[in-house]
């Protein structure tokens, strides 16, 4: 039987230092689980330690024949926030301010939550819809229907961010897409059509609170698809 290794949380203080106070709290329920050595961690290739807030290495814990992974520390590699909320019993992952996961300084946007990415009238995670060349994105902007409010797409990049890496085709129809920031300066403008394929771009963004994608004009019954899982933002 293959071990499965998930991260997962599992209480004391190899996880978010929770003190021994807490272990009498309701809903604990006390277990027999071994601190696994043989475990090696390996992020894009390198080998990686966990280590805690205070440097020390961490091993994972496996029970039941599932390997869990130390969640505060896995999130420091990854450069995601973790944080523990006392008076909610609750795990915080990616910060409560609309923070997304940042993997090598980049965060895809599909990551970024509600409150940063605009359009929602576009987006869609339909299998149906998200699919390109027999490729699923799994979460995508697909604007196919004229009756969708907005011809744009917003991102809310709130001087946070370098680069915009977009990724883009037009499934029908030749459209002109111009990128404008906050103040309608055209950061980037450019034509698409199905035979451009997936089309590429990165998009300099520094200083910008917002950023809007804007389809200028298109031919009729024109759709323009975006996979938000390979475009990303660079800090």
């Amino acid at each position: 039987m293959k071990k499965k290794v998930v991260l997962g949380l599992m209480v004391g203080t190899l996880t978010l230092g929770i003190g021994t106070g807490a272990l009498a709290a309701t809903g604990l329920e006390q277990i027999k689980a071994y601190l696994n050595s043989k475990i090696t961690l390996k992020m894009n290739g390198a080998t990686v330690t966990a280590k805690d807030a205070n440097g020390k290495t961490v091993l994972p814990i496996t029970y039941n024949g599932t390997t869990y992974l130390p969640v505060r520390a896995v999130g420091s590699l990854l450069g995601t926030e973790i944080t523990y909320d006392s008076a909610t019993s609750s795990v915080l992952i990616g910060g409560t301010n609309g923070s997304a996961p940042v993997t090598n300084g980049k965060v895809t946007l599909s990551a970024l939550g509600t409150s940063v990415l605009g359009s929602t009238a576009w987006h869609t995670k339909d299998p149906k819809d998200t699919t390109y060349k027999g490729k699923d994105y799994k979460n995508v902007y697909l604007h196919n229907d004229p009756t969708k409010q907005g011809d744009d797409i917003q991102i809310n990049t709130g001087k946070k961010y370098s680069s915009l890496h977009l990724e883009l085709a037009a499934l029908k129809g030749n459209q002109e897409i111009h990128i404008y920031d906050q103040d309608l300066a055209t950061l980037k403008k450019f034509n698409i059509t199905p035979e451009s394929g997936m089309m590429s771009l990165d998009v300099d963004v520094k200083g910008t609170d917002a950023v809007y994608v804007e389809i200028v004009s298109e031919d009729p019954d024109s759709a323009l698809f975006v996979p938000l899982t390979t475009s990303y933002l660079t800090k």
